[in-house]
């Protein structure tokens, strides 16, 4: 997925040290300051850059920011010259990058099936065995909750409604009529069913009152923390179905992870010691690390890079970049090894001949093919070039950008993931220094346009691209 600088063993935090006595950094740092961005033999020069950010007083004016449209002018300039040159983007390689999370849900999701009818057997006589054995148990409750402020008079109320409610059972009574008063509410809606359990998963009293129920029977009252619980064990023939489905829920999180121990170890997976580091950096600055071919775990027969780690993060809910900001080394390699088993799994799916069907490749290939229209109109590709036009890719790309600084709301980016693809592929760069450079010019140029106008300043906000 990705391409950067391959087998540099010189760790990052290393590189200040090693390159300061040979003026490497400065040359970095001093390097590009006229050129914001380059992709595909074009040039984004920084006044350009500064011009926008100027205008575009609907944006805010910020560095990331300015390095935010500087990757959108790289994106564009790749995919119009793509476009422009009569590639449709949507060959087979494309289209699984540019879908890459929903072609792998969809092949992870049918070798797991295959996993599982393959290794978890559950038929009646198996059934009848577990529930036999009693070692997972399918309880229904009534809880009366007890609350630290109840009053001890508030308390003996409800402990006594409790035991009126166990008589009113033991003499035949209805459950639905006892669970109607159940505070435990998501329970309540399911009929006070709570499921499979096994020892170990509630506390004491509750479990001890569970396991001590033969089928058909009704407990005592038993108090724990949450207050006052009556529970029933039904028999078999009463919640044949639910129990069913809860044994075999759990037969498939045994099978799932003995399989994941047992494919580590076949599979040789490693997470590197690096990998903490290397993924606060990388979550810091995502677009920087797009990239980037440094390797976080491998397997056999491949691995995880930085620049995965990356598009992982694109697919995850947003506070996840800011759980790991605050992450111990543990947690993050955690983190690290969960994307790597993910990885490992779509390996393991290819390698058993598990893949997409002709139809749902099909599927994804229309949905890119939208996602393409919708770039290309809002850039009118389409549209016959003007006489005057010496360079339509340049053109019609600085001509889109000016109106989206403008007003932002009119922003159709590339679709990240074929974004970088295209990068992948094609040459484009995003220089710090010459962004540096084009933010300086756009807040002078900024602040003078707002003078000249006698107009106070844009706030600090606005709209983000």
């Amino acid at each position: 997925m990705t391409t950067s600088a391959r087998g540099r063993r010189t760790s990052l935090a290393l590189l200040p040290a090693v390159f300061a006595g040979c003026g490497l950094l400065r040359d970095a740092a001093t390097a590009h300051v006229d050129t914001a961005a380059r992709a595909a033999g074009r040039e984004l020069p920084a006044e350009r850059l500064a011009e926008w950010m100027a205008t575009g007083r609907s944006l805010p004016l910020q560095p990331d920011v300015a390095e935010r449209v500087a990757h959108l002018w790289a994106d564009y300039v790749l995919f119009a010259e793509r476009v422009l040159a009569g590639d449709s983007l949507t060959d087979s390689v494309r289209v699984l990058a540019a879908r890459w999370p929903d072609a792998r849900r969809v092949v992870v999701g049918r070798f797991h099936e295959q996993l599982v009818t393959d290794r978890v057997k559950l038929d009646s006589a198996r059934l009848d065995s577990v529930f036999a054995a009693g070692d997972w148990r399918f309880i229904r409750h009534v809880l009366l909750r007890v609350t630290p402020e109840m009053t001890a008079e508030q308390v003996a109320g409800k402990r006594k409604h409790a035991d009126a409610l166990r008589a009113r059972l033991a003499a035949g009574g209805a459950w639905s009529e006892a669970n109607a008063v159940s505070d435990d509410t998501l329970a309540r809606t399911q009929g006070g069913d709570l499921g499979v359990m096994a020892r170990g998963e509630t506390v004491g009293p509750f479990e001890e009152a569970a396991f001590a129920l033969a089928p058909g029977d009704l407990s005592p009252v038993t108090e724990t923390p949450f207050g006052f619980h009556l529970l029933s064990r039904p028999r078999l023939g009463d919640v044949r179905q639910p129990f069913d489905a809860g044994v075999r829920q759990r037969l498939i999180a045994r099978m799932d992870s003995s399989y994941l121990r047992d494919a580590e170890e076949r599979w040789a997976l490693q997470v590197l010691r690096t990998a903490p580091a290397l993924v606060k950096r990388a979550t810091a600055s995502p677009m920087l690390f797009r990239l980037s071919d440094q390797t976080v775990a491998r397997f056999r027969g491949g691995r995880v890079t930085v620049g995965d780690v990356v598009q992982w993060l694109d697919v995850l809910p947003p506070d996840v970049q800011n759980q790991i900001a605050a992450a111990t080394d543990d947690a993050l390699l955690g983190f690290a090894r969960t994307i790597a088993r993910e990885t490992m799994l779509f390996a393991a799916a290819e390698e058993a001949g598990v893949g997409l069907t002709p139809g749902e490749l099909d599927g994804l290939r229309a949905a890119v093919a939208q996602d393409v229209a919708a770039v290309r109109t809002a850039l009118a590709l389409d549209a016959a070039p003007a006489a005057t036009e010496r360079d339509p890719v340049a053109g019609r790309v600085d001509v889109y950008l000016d109106a989206v600084v403008r007003d932002p709301q009119g922003l159709v980016p590339v679709p990240r993931f074929l974004a970088d693809r295209l990068r992948q592929e094609g040459e484009a760069r995003v220089y710090p220094a010459g962004v540096a450079r084009a933010y300086g010019l756009a807040s002078a140029l900024r602040a003078s346009l707002d003078s000249a106008a006698g107009r106070a300043p844009a706030p600090s906000g606005g709209a983000r691209l």
